[in-house]
């Protein structure tokens, strides 16, 4: 009897409440998969029914800048000479984040492997490594860049492969900010280009993602694309009423067209009111409380505590029509297609979404709804405004009826054949 393939689900974040990531292990673990998740600390969402490891939280604040352990992979002896002594300095003044920025840029730009030295530098990557080192799997999952190194480092020393799944385009994740573009991208650049090389599959959340990191790292086959889609969930056709309820869920975070929708909302209609739910940080969210003071949309505008993952399908269900405002500043958020645009579906809503290629594709597909432009606030209060009951409830209708095809229940077949291919492979190769 051969044994259960096993997996470890590498992500830096509170799995229990990751939608993308939860899905992942549970669709392995209800194909026979022993899953083991190693993520961090959440208490928001109930756990699934696969174990999760989970160590210490990184620091506040920043990704880097604190000590680590020493490093058996990476060390100033395994890099070139005329670059050992500046590593050693950088090393030495490691608490000096701004200085050894500068120092550090440079380095990893004339020899990219000293980026590894900078990783494992930074706590978060440690706090998993720690957590899991003693596994032993015949995969390692790879969520996003920042564990696609640590998912090397594991197949390297515990045995096993490893598998990357890029959730955003990481060289341009952050492309609007000059000090990311100067201090963090050729990090970023470098570790991804050294792990997507030895990683045994790549997939991806948008074809245009598929398309950008195919060329960039000139990658043999194509990623595959697994959308962010939700499991089926059976709706039921809910008319519009008094007020039309427009929802945005999501991280409240900045560069997501939130300061842009709250303004706009002076200029709609008076039935329209607008909510927004979801997790941010406080200093953050009070901005946009303050914005909405200033403005005196307190009537209008609502913010509604988070809800787990597992709840979010039915919670939206509760309104009309599904916002995201998404500013078309970067190739990052052209290519974006996130979750909430499937939760939406899945939850009979109408979509109002910026016309960038991935969510406007799909939306004119299936009828789901309207594109906006641009996200300037007088193009979303236009937008908003030229929906009538009758088209928000034609396209609540279609969404249910697209939700029946675009579900997790069908993507994930894609993943769980693809992983069995590697495992497969690798067992014929004794790897």
């Amino acid at each position: 009897m051969k044994a259960a393939k096993s997996i470890g689900i590498l992500s830096l974040s509170d799995i229990a409440n990751d939608p993308r990531v939860r899905r992942q292990g549970d669709a392995l673990h209800q194909a026979g998969w022993k899953v083991f998740g190693v993520g961090l600390p959440g208490q928001f969402a109930a756990p699934p029914a696969w174990p999760v490891l989970t160590g210490q939280p990184p620091c506040a604040g920043s990704i880097d800048g604190v000590d680590a352990p020493p490093d058996p992979l990476s060390s100033p002896a395994d890099f070139p000479r005329d670059v050992q002594q500046p590593i050693q300095t950088s090393l030495i003044r490691r608490s000096m984040l701004k200085v050894r920025r500068l120092v550090e840029t440079p380095i990893v730009l004339s020899h990219p492997q000293y980026a590894e030295v900078v990783y494992w530098r930074w706590p978060g990557p440690n706090t998993l490594y720690r957590s899991c080192r003693a596994l032993r799997v015949d995969l390692w999952l790879a969520n996003d860049w920042i564990t696609l190194p640590l998912a090397a480092r594991l197949a390297k020393e515990c045995g096993g492969v490893y598998v990357y799944d890029s959730h955003e385009l990481a060289c341009d994740e952050f492309a609007e900010q000059l000090r990311w573009r100067l201090f963090r991208k050729p990090v970023v650049a470098a570790l991804e280009r050294a792990g997507i090389q030895g990683a045994r599959h790549v997939s991806v959340v948008s074809e245009g993602i598929a398309t950008a990191l195919q060329n960039r790292y000139q990658l043999v086959h194509r990623p595959l694309v697994l959308r962010n889609m939700p499991n089926y969930q059976p709706g039921t056709f809910r008319k519009v009423g008094t007020p039309i309820g427009v929802l945005y869920h999501g991280v409240l975070m900045p560069n997501r067209g939130l300061e842009a929708t709250i303004q706009s909302v002076r200029r709609w209609r008076g039935e329209f009111t607008l909510t927004l739910r979801g997790p941010g940080q406080t200093g953050y969210r009070q901005r946009l409380v303050r914005l909405v003071r200033k403005l005196g949309l307190e009537n209008r505008v609502v913010f509604a505590s988070p809800v787990p993952m597992t709840e979010l399908v039915r919670e939206a269900g509760r309104f009309d029509v599904g916002l995201f405002a998404l500013p078309g500043h970067s190739r990052h958020n052209r290519y974006a297609l996130p979750n909430k645009f499937f939760e939406y579906v899945m939850a009979g809503l109408a979509l109002c979404v910026t016309e960038l290629p991935e969510m406007s594709a799909l939306l004119k597909k299936y009828d789901l709804g309207v594109c906006m432009l641009d996200a300037r606030p007088d193009t979303i209060a236009a937008t908003i405004n030229a929906l009538t009951a009758a088209s928000i409830e034609a396209y609540k209708r279609n969404a249910l009826s697209a939700a029946r095809e675009l579900n997790w229940d069908r993507e994930s077949q894609k993943l769980i054949s693809a992983y069995e291919a590697v495992i497969s492979g690798s067992r014929q190769t004794g790897v």
